[in-house]
């Protein structure tokens, strides 16, 4: 309790600050109350900002961001609403923007992964993805998959897996590699 309250300060004091170096959250509490992080965010069950630029920790959290610049490791689900650049790692990443970094989690669901990589068991890729690496990959249209299920309407490079399906791929379905044939 001692160390949370000296938390608490610490986030307190730099409110009166132009930038929040340090916000502790947690539900019906952010502090200091500022939507802009630049430096640390920790939050504890639940947390909600416009930007964060640094780094966001979580624990047991549904971390909700709008932009994030930097490194988010969140041991829950990590919502962002707007751009990634840099590293979210999470049990669950949902991004509505555009990615450039990497997504580690169990389940990606992406928007586009405009430049990197998205490592999970289950990548889901609405629009475009650099690279696809886990278990079931799954995207609308992809540089480079590598799974044990590659499926994507468009292929642009190659994939590597148990099954390949592409609908422009040499072949719709092929074990083993798939690459543009049409």
């Amino acid at each position: 309790m001692k160390w949370f309250l000296v938390w608490v300060a610490i986030g307190l004091a730099a409110g009166a600050s132009a930038e929040t170096p340090f916000q502790f959250s947690a539900p019906g509490l952010r502090a200091p109350d500022d939507p802009h992080v630049n430096g640390v965010r920790f939050a504890v069950i639940t947390a909600k900002n416009r930007s964060v630029r640094g780094i966001d920790l979580g624990l047991i959290s549904s971390s909700k961001t709008g932009d994030l610049t930097g490194l988010r490791w969140v041991l829950g689900v990590g919502h962002l609403s707007g751009d990634l650049r840099g590293c979210a790692a999470s049990v669950v990443n949902l991004h509505r923007g555009r990615d450039r970094g990497l997504n580690a989690a169990f389940f990606n669901r992406v928007h586009t992964m405009a430049n990197g990589a998205n490592v999970g068991v289950l990548n889901l890729v609405d629009d475009f993805s650099m690279v696809d690496v886990g278990g079931l990959n799954l995207s609308e249209r992809s540089k480079v998959q590598i799974g044990v299920i590659n499926m994507t309407t468009r292929i642009e490079g190659v994939q590597l897996g148990f099954l390949n399906f592409a609908d422009n791929g040499f072949l719709p379905i092929f074990p083993f590699f798939n690459f543009p044939g049409r």
